[in-house]
């Protein structure tokens, strides 16, 4: 009797706490979330790096962590790649150093007597409260929970896991702030280059280019296209054109590089065919391979016999002489299709008329309106990499400076009338023809180098220990 009394009491009790609501049976959310933050506040204590007279720890970087972590996982997406392992790493141990950077340029800062102004400060805390209302705002609206207060309460703490704290936000205005204008004071120490400083600099350069071009026209191609990249060693075979791109309709076009596209992968197979046929010829070849048939430990199927791969090759070849004609209708139906232009272009050329202002008039290449290009057209050579080779033969193919392409040439990008403009001297590119630019160049590198190594040289000075196995991300 009495055992069953006690069952009805409990029985009693279970159904009071359901019909009350009672909270003893379940977690209060704001107590569990408070218990989370104190979890992952212990988490973030981890020090990541030790300096003389600090340290940091993974609370103090786990903003620009974020950040970085957010933009990386862009970039590898846009490639369909997965982050790896060692890629967590490097970011990881990017921010680290870039917070010990930090604390050496403050410190720098305060021997130079240098500060940020109250201006200054007042707009780096306006920013910070706007950047974090504006992260709080996105975290609460995905946020989930009963009611408005465990909400904010998770926003809250999914704000400080991401390390988006307003403290953070501070922080990280403050530190770029200060970057900025401890760069800016040490660049101004540099204000001039020496005689002697720019002849060094210019000899190292010549090398470093010869080096680069030598073997890389694509990279030689690229730089002479580039208004900011100052070359001082140019390869040997290069000539300079510039050139009048009337552009076809696409499907005309696409015709054409179809055809062209055919004709190639047809010129493959029979290239393969008759290599085929030669090996099969060949006693040492015929030799190699019944031994290596011996050795097999499984039949095969029978080689193929001369005659089986002449009859392919036969039909390869007639094959191929389709396609050739093909390709040379659709090429013929391209210059049709815009041969009213290039009758036009044609007959302000042979009436002296300026090829520039031609360019101008008709061109359809922003390469040919835009600086440096519009001014030293196209660098090409008979090994180029970066044009099509069909541009690159009607280039090539010009005997004279000056001489215009007689027919246009048809490319991929379209129909080109294409002007030899000068050779290209092959070697060093001489200091005084470029003085004034190289010594602009020398002077922002001086400056470039003068605040990276003097960086160097205050991180070194707090002899920074990194201990990085300490992020913990799980």
């Amino acid at each position: 009797m009495r055992h069953a009394l006690v069952r009805l009491a409990a029985l009693l009790v279970v159904l009071m706490l359901v019909l009350t609501g009672c909270n003893l049976i379940g977690v209060d959310p704001i107590m569990q979330l408070d218990e989370d933050m104190a979890k992952l506040k212990e988490k973030y204590s981890g020090v990541v790096a030790t300096y003389d007279g600090g340290e940091i720890t993974q609370a103090d970087v786990m903003g620009t962590f974020n950040s970085q972590y957010a933009y990386m996982s862009q970039m590898y997406a846009m490639y369909g790649m997965n982050m790896s392992g060692d890629a967590l790493t490097n970011i990881e141990q990017s921010v680290v150093e870039n917070a010990v950077e930090n604390v050496a340029i403050q410190k720098e800062m305060e021997a130079r007597g240098l500060s940020l102004s109250e201006d200054k400060l007042a707009e780096i805390k306006a920013e910070a409260e706007e950047h974090y209302q504006e992260a709080y705002d996105s975290f609460l609206a995905s946020a989930e929970g009963a009611n408005d207060a465990v909400k904010a309460k998770q926003a809250e703490y999914n704000l400080y896991e991401s390390g988006y704290t307003l403290d953070a936000f501070n922080a990280m205005e403050e530190a770029a702030a200060n970057y900025e204008l401890i760069e800016e004071t040490l660049r101004d120490e540099i204000t001039e280059v020496t005689d002697e400083q720019l002849q060094a600099a210019y000899d190292e350069k010549v090398e470093s280019d010869e080096s680069t071009y030598s073997n890389s026209p694509s990279s030689f191609e690229s730089a002479m296209s580039n208004a900011d990249t100052l070359v001082t060693w140019m390869p040997e075979g290069y000539r300079t054109v510039k050139h009048i791109l009337v552009k076809p309709e696409d499907d005309v076009l696409s015709a054409v590089t179809d055809a062209r596209n055919a004709v190639t992968s047809a010129e493959t197979e029979l290239e393969n065919l008759r290599s085929e046929l030669d090996a099969l010829n060949d006693d040492e070849a015929e030799e190699a391979e019944a031994e290596d048939a011996a050795e097999e430990a499984e039949p095969t199927e029978a080689p193929r016999t001369a005659e089986e791969i002449q009859t392919d090759i036969d039909a390869a070849e007639a094959n191929l002489e389709d396609l050739k004609a093909a390709a040379e209708k659709a090429e013929a139906d391209c210059l049709a299709s815009v041969k009213d232009k290039t009758d036009e272009i044609y007959g302000k050329i042979k009436a002296g008329e300026d090829f520039d202002a031609l360019i101008e008039e008709y061109g359809e290449d922003p390469g040919m309106q835009n600086e440096p290009t519009k001014t030293r057209g196209y660098y090409v050579a008979s090994n180029s990499a970066n044009w099509d080779k069909n541009f690159t033969a009607g280039a090539m193919a010009l005997e004279t400076i000056g001489d215009v392409s007689e027919t246009p040439v048809i490319s991929t990008s379209g129909v080109h009338i294409i002007r030899y403009e000068s050779d290209v001297t092959p070697g060093a590119v001489a200091l005084e023809d470029i003085r004034d630019a190289f010594y602009e160049d020398t002077l922002e590198n001086m400056k470039d180098d003068h605040f990276h190594d003097s960086l160097e040289s205050w991180v070194e000075a707090l002899k920074p220990q990194y201990n990085i196995a300490n992020f913990k991300l799980d």
